[in-house]
């Protein structure tokens, strides 16, 4: 015949982690969001500027006289590359200031870093250990040695 104890209880994550992991997933969304919407912003402001034809280096990129957009990360722009008259001539169609980049940046890779530690199991404290469980113990000296 076995013998059934209680049923045991899986215990669940503290609600201070609970917190931290909402807190540091909800900063890195609301980053990946800020960056995507940027740049996102960027690459429809430069197919706008192209449809309107004002500027006139994306009306030569539509022609295709070796005219090149760059896109860059950071500081997040559409820059225009094109050669007037032997010289290199660089126009910015579309740009995010460089501290919303940076400020979305900084908010998605804490976010995930924040979530990554809360999501880490827990460490045991050392102070937590009953006395004497550091390590073996020597054995005792025989009965009436001095």
């Amino acid at each position: 015949m076995s013998v059934v104890g209680p049923p045991t209880r899986r215990r669940g994550r503290s609600r201070r982690r609970t917190l931290a992991l909402l807190v540091a997933s909800g900063l890195a969304l609301v980053g990946v969001v800020v960056l995507g919407v940027g740049w996102a912003g960027i690459g429809i402001t430069t197919l706008r500027a192209s449809a309107a034809g004002d500027e006139p280096c994306l009306a030569a990129y539509e022609v295709g006289s070796g005219v090149d957009i760059r896109y860059e990360l950071l500081p997040a722009r559409a820059v225009c590359v094109r050669d007037v008259d032997g010289t290199r001539e660089e126009v910015v169609v579309a740009s995010v200031p460089t501290a919303v980049t940076v400020g979305g940046l900084v908010l998605a890779l804490g976010g995930v870093a924040g979530t990554v530690a809360a999501l880490l199991p827990a460490r045991r404290t050392r102070d937590a250990a009953p006395p004497g469980a550091g390590g073996p113990v020597a054995p005792a000296p025989p009965a009436g040695t001095p």
